[in-house]
């Protein structure tokens, strides 16, 4: 039945919607039409520790790892860079009781996760990543960085805490940025791009201080738009539509069509959309409908009428050029 309704709607509304701008200035590296940015959400475990639905975070991760290199082999062959949103955490080796004191905690709440006892950190198993694969992940960020493609390596937070400024005071989020950069500086990554986890967007200011130059935003009233400032001046990506398989009774097709049909507004529209995905889902998604996706933009790159790129990339275009 919901599956129907999302169809009824998605034709009734002529989804996904479009966010149509002022903007004068070439919005694209070579002029093209249209843009497109993927980004993964690389959590492992951290994401659904506190969820009020999800699985088990051991069988999340364990999902993710096998996922991951099958998606980096068809990147490689389309020759598609993505932006890879990656909890801080992932990047460590290894760690011990005691090495994240110094971080300020979230406070509780109870909203789209539960978070009412113990410590933020209680999750932590302090061991390494050999004996416990869904809490680090330096063997796959190594592999992220060893594809052929170039990749974007984006932060997520170091812990996946809500960004909100309802829940998250700045000082919060100021730890959470300095223990990311800090550990992603030592593989040589200098992040340009955040994604809120959970879509708890807030705390502008404190990204700022950060160099953070744009980040990619849920819950929004459109899926397609180019990235604009918002009132704190950091540069807005919103967010475009899951690549998901969504419901069981959807075809490969039917999804493919959707995704076609986006990413042909967003060149008809003169605009951009940001597709996402959590690499832990179900295997057929990056053997069966993410091919189809990389291979319909690697077609319209070729003729000339869609950039593919990250959110570094079009912010760096977009701040040298002074298009906003």
């Amino acid at each position: 039945m919901k599956s129907n309704i999302s169809k009824i709607n998605y034709l009734i509304n002529d989804l996904p919607k479009v966010l149509h701008d002022n903007v004068n200035e070439q919005k694209l590296p070579n002029n093209e039409e249209g843009g497109v940015i993927i980004s993964a959400d690389f959590e492992l475990g951290w994401a659904v520790r506190y969820s009020k639905h999800a699985k088990n975070p051991q069988t999340y991760a364990r999902e993710e790892r096998k996922n991951i290199p099958v998606i980096l082999r068809h990147l490689e062959k389309f020759e598609i860079p993505i932006v890879w949103s990656t909890v801080g955490h992932l990047f460590l080796k290894s760690c011990k009781k005691g090495d994240h004191d110094w971080m300020k905690r979230i406070p509780y709440f109870n909203d789209h996760w539960e978070f009412t006892k113990g410590d933020w950190f209680d999750c932590d198993p302090y061991t390494d990543w050999e004996r416990d694969f869904a809490w680090y992940a330096p063997d796959l960020i190594e592999k992220i960085m060893n594809c052929k493609t170039s990749q974007e390596v984006a932060c997520h937070t170091f812990s996946h805490i809500d960004c909100s400024y309802k829940n998250c005071p700045p000082e919060v989020i100021d730890d959470e940025l300095k223990a990311s950069i800090d550990v992603a500086s030592e593989w040589g990554i200098n992040f340009k791009s955040l994604t809120f986890p959970g879509g708890t967007a807030g705390n502008y200011e404190t990204l700022l201080k950060h160099n953070i130059s744009i980040c990619r935003k849920r819950h929004l009233d459109y899926e397609i738009a180019y990235p604009f400032r918002n009132e704190q001046g950091i540069l807005i990506s919103p967010t475009g539509p899951a690549i998901s398989l969504a419901y069981p009774q959807w075809s490969i097709e039917y999804l493919f069509s959707r995704y076609k049909k986006a990413i042909d507004k967003a060149i008809n529209a003169g605009s951009l959309v940001h597709f996402w995905f959590h690499p832990s889902q179900e295997e057929s998604t990056f053997t069966q409908l993410l091919p189809g996706i990389l291979e319909y933009l690697a077609k319209k790159r070729e003729e000339g009428k869609l950039w593919v790129g990250t959110m570094g990339q079009i912010s760096e275009y977009i701040n040298l050029n002074e298009i906003l």
